[in-house]
């Protein structure tokens, strides 16, 4: 004996079976294929959902069974409500945009999708536990909170973080100092008025901080939209800079505001020493207080040398890699690196990779300092 929901489902596949021959046979071409496939495929869902509810007899049973007035599908509780079958929908909606747009939506989305997907699984078991939905609710408590805490705290940080560094970024850096203390000083105004009034009802709190928060994210959505505060790069020494030959704004431009001190945590093949009286020596790392004016220098390694200036006058040390012809054997210009100008008593870092030897330069491989003559260290690549 068939049952009402599936006499409906089986009138419904007969129809689009009937509906897909009739379509077929009067449409040809890509469109009647196209349409004949999609009513199959209904045909298909219909005829599944068909022999469900022959198998289970739409939920129906026999009056005479034992228990039936509890065992009924009509006496159990009924579900309750649950954000999640939308929030998967959003994850599942999600991921389709994703795949066309930026990869991060799609992770986000996938994310979104599995949480929900495990919060919806978890509601619905812990609902038929038993018929006490306080003991359902306490179970579900048991299994998820010790998950969901850490991870809305970890997302909760990172939203609060990630917003106030778009803030930060979106101002100038003049204005940036202000506004991190007036933040400050809020947040502490706050922080003493809950510890002051601890009277304070719990809604009355959640609702301020509620507020900050949305506060703080808005703005930090708007700055990140906005763009970040521009920054100029500072220019690099070039090697007409370095070998003297550029203007005297371009120099200028390189040297200002150029830092005179470096880490004490730096490690450098050597220490180069320009003296009060303009003599420039060497001391090799490890070896202890022995004027050098060469220096080995391993090929094709990175090689950082510590610079002091000692000079009454701004100096900067200079690096000559070596002049190289061209591919159409030209004679090319010669390459070099060099540190900004440093004030008496500054120490500047001065890394160079040399990836030759002497002989395939035409010029030698040295460290100089320009406007002090007659004084160099040769590097002896080997």
């Amino acid at each position: 004996m068939f049952t009402t929901g599936s006499k409906l489902f089986l009138g419904a596949t007969a129809l689009s079976i009937v509906s897909a021959i009739v379509f077929g046979a009067s449409v040809g071409g890509s469109a009647g294929m196209l349409g004949t496939i999609g009513l199959i495929s209904v045909s298909v869902v219909f005829a599944f959902l068909a022999g469900i509810n022959l198998f289970t007899r739409d939920g129906n049973l026999a009056a005479t069974e034992s228990d039936v007035e509890r065992n009924a599908a009509a006496a159990q509780a009924g579900v309750g409500r649950s954000m999640w079958p939308l929030a998967a929908a959003l994850g599942a909606g999600g991921l389709v945009v994703g795949t066309i747009s930026k990869p991060v939506v799609f992770k986000v989305s996938f994310i979104v999708l599995l949480a929900a997907a495990a919060e919806w699984m978890v509601q619905g078991f812990s609902e038929r536990v038993s018929a006490d939905s306080k003991y359902n609710e306490g179970i579900r408590k048991r299994l998820l909170h010790p998950l969901e805490f850490p991870l809305l705290a970890s997302v909760g940080a990172a939203v609060f973080i990630y917003s106030f560094s778009r803030i930060m970024l979106n101002i100038d850096k003049d204005a940036g100092r202000w506004v991190f203390m007036v933040i400050g000083a809020i947040i502490t105004a706050v922080g003493f008025v809950f510890a002051a009034k601890r009277g304070m009802g719990k809604s009355t709190v959640a609702g301020i901080i509620t507020v900050g928060a949305l506060a703080l994210v808005g703005v930090g959505i708007a700055s990140a939209v906005s763009g970040q505060h521009p920054i100029e790069p500072h220019p690099a020494a070039t090697a007409a800079v370095c070998l003297g030959t550029a203007s005297e704004v371009q120099i200028e431009e390189v040297d200002a505001k150029a830092s005179q001190s470096v880490a004490a945590k730096s490690n450098p093949l050597a220490n180069v020493y320009l003296t009060s009286d303009e003599q420039l020596y060497a001391l090799n790392t490890g070896i202890g207080n022995v004027q050098y004016h060469e220096i080995t220098v391993p090929r094709s390694n990175a090689v950082h040398v510590l610079f002091h200036n000692d000079s009454a006058e701004p100096r900067r040390l200079t690096v000559h890699l070596g002049t190289f012809k061209a591919k159409d054997g030209s004679e090319g210009s010669e390459e070099a690196e060099c540190t900004t100008a440093l004030e008496k008593g500054g120490t500047a870092f001065l890394s160079f990779k040399i990836n030759k030897s002497q002989l395939a330069s035409s010029t030698p491989y040295r460290l100089t300092v320009p406007g002090v003559e007659d004084q160099e260290i040769k590097l002896l690549v080997p």
